[in-house]
């Protein structure tokens, strides 16, 4: 008996790179395994910006530190052992705290596939820091309880 090698057919999906193919020795199957990426399209806040009143007491401490809440948020976010450092950048740079604080909201945004942009951002920090900064801890506490941290 002998072998004959069969032409090898390959699927090319847009957008995606073709893997590399191994073939099957003769007497064994062939096993095709195909990995599809699905992006979901980007969700709205869980909480609203000017919600901020539902978690009251994150409200305050936002409205009276907000370089702590600054370096607490983006501690939870990124699972870091410490948040003196962000705070104290939030703390030292004055003006543009707005702006610093416009990148940890988009990265959240990021992370989390949250709807919006750059501008948004930073409107949110000019407008309402301590609202942003609320809404900001709600939806990394409401993502990590639902396990998506």
């Amino acid at each position: 008996m002998s072998y004959q090698q069969q032409p090898m057919m390959q699927t090319v999906q847009p957008g995606y790179a073709p893997q590399p193919t191994m073939m099957a020795q003769p007497g064994q199957a062939n096993v095709v395994v195909v990995t599809q990426v699905v992006q979901r399209p980007p969700k709205d806040w869980t909480y609203g910006l000017f919600s901020c009143c539902g978690d009251i007491g994150t409200c305050c401490f936002a409205m009276c530190f907000p370089a702590c809440a600054y370096g607490k948020n983006k501690q939870a976010l990124n699972k870091s052992d410490g948040c003196c450092g962000d705070c104290c950048i939030y703390a030292c740079v004055g003006p543009f705290a707005p702006c610093i604080a416009a990148g940890g909201r988009a990265s959240i945004r990021s992370k989390y596939n949250i709807s919006g942009g750059g501008c948004s951002d930073l409107c949110a920090h000019c407008c309402c820091y301590s609202c942003a900064l609320t809404q900001e801890k709600r939806e990394i506490d409401a993502m990590v309880g639902a396990g998506m941290n």
